[in-house]
């Protein structure tokens, strides 16, 4: 490559349809500082949190994320899950499976997200109030 051939600034290509940018060629050897002998900065040390500080925080040993301390005997999300829906079904709750048209599903969701509760406290909280006005005629 000879040195006397002119620089090829390429043309910015506009992705979007709209107006190609104008860029201004840059001049680089502006941009490089001159080797200038530095002040020696004396390293900042940070002091070390308490315990205290610590305590609530669920990434050390022996907590959870929550900062509760983890069990002996650590249980699946799993277990933990059939272990709660078995106790529900002794306490007499029923197991209900629902197939729901799409405009309903969708009121359901954001009925839901308006409440601030699950899909099934909806539908219960739903139920038992139809119930009530149904039921005391």
């Amino acid at each position: 490559m000879a040195m006397n051939q002119p620089k090829i600034i390429p043309t910015p290509q506009s992705l979007f349809g709209d107006l190609d940018l104008e860029l201004p060629a840059l001049d680089i050897s502006a941009q490089v500082n001159k080797s200038s002998p530095k002040k020696a900065q004396a390293k900042q040390t940070h002091p070390e949190p308490s315990a205290a500080a610590l305590a609530g925080q669920g990434f050390l040993p022996g907590l959870s994320r929550r900062g509760r301390p983890r069990l002996q005997t650590p249980i699946s999300a799993v277990e933990r899950t059939a272990e709660h829906r078995r106790k529900r079904l002794e306490a007499g709750a029923k197991r209900l499976e629902m197939i729901l048209d799409r405009n309903v599903s969708t009121a359901l969701d954001a009925l839901a997200e308006h409440f601030k509760e699950p899909r099934s406290e909806v539908i219960s909280t739903l139920i038992l109030k139809t119930a009530s006005r149904v039921l005391k005629r």
